[in-house]
């Protein structure tokens, strides 16, 4: 369908959460939300904890929770990949969605 996006919303933890067309969707980000309409222009960030809001070309908005991962978006293409999304994401506590993200190595010590 021209005009709209084409949505997935993955997750490490359970697949496949959501996919489909939609003509708007909202999500959440670690500083804040990012709207998407058809058209925009490609951007890669960090998504936070909360719902992404999808309004499909053909129903009622929804939303679909998510915690933590990232979103791409490039050629009306949107792709949410999240460390946990659906049912999972409102369960998960935010210390094991952190540990799980990313093991980041042994920093030295900076001296002064």
């Amino acid at each position: 369908m021209p005009g709209a996006l084409t949505v997935e919303i993955v997750s490490r933890t359970g697949g496949e959460a959501w996919s489909g067309q939609a003509g708007q969707l909202t999500v959440p980000l670690a500083d804040g939300e990012l709207g998407i309409l058809p058209g925009r222009q490609p951007i890669l960030a960090i998504v936070g904890r909360g719902a992404v809001r999808i309004v499909p070309v053909d129903g009622e908005a929804f939303e679909v929770p998510v915690a933590g991962g990232f979103c791409s978006v490039s050629h009306d293409t949107v792709t949410v990949a999240a460390d946990a999304a659906g049912d999972g994401a409102e369960d998960a506590p935010v210390s094991d969605v952190l540990a799980e993200a990313v093991d980041l190595p042994d920093l030295p010590d900076i001296e002064d």
